[in-house]
């Protein structure tokens, strides 16, 4: 089992280490987030523009595809 010392330093530096990315992902018609939202988002067109914190692109993505379950990205 971890140290907690270890996890400690591996949160931090995870924390440290983050950069927001701007994600674009198409929605449905009148799509309405359900819940707490984790993140920033802007819907316009069926395309929801999402501010996210993550370590690179592609975690950025999961989230992203995750929370609204499509991954239809948009350049």
């Amino acid at each position: 089992m971890p140290h907690p010392k270890d996890i400690t330093k591996q949160v931090i530096d995870r924390l440290m280490n983050l950069k927001e990315f701007t994600i674009k992902v198409r929605v449905e018609d009148n799509w309405l987030p359900v819940g707490i939202v984790p993140f920033n988002i802007h819907i316009k067109d069926n395309i929801a523009t999402v501010s996210i914190p993550a370590l690179n692109e592609e975690e950025a993505k999961e989230k992203v595809a995750e929370y609204f379950g499509s991954d239809d990205f948009v350049e």
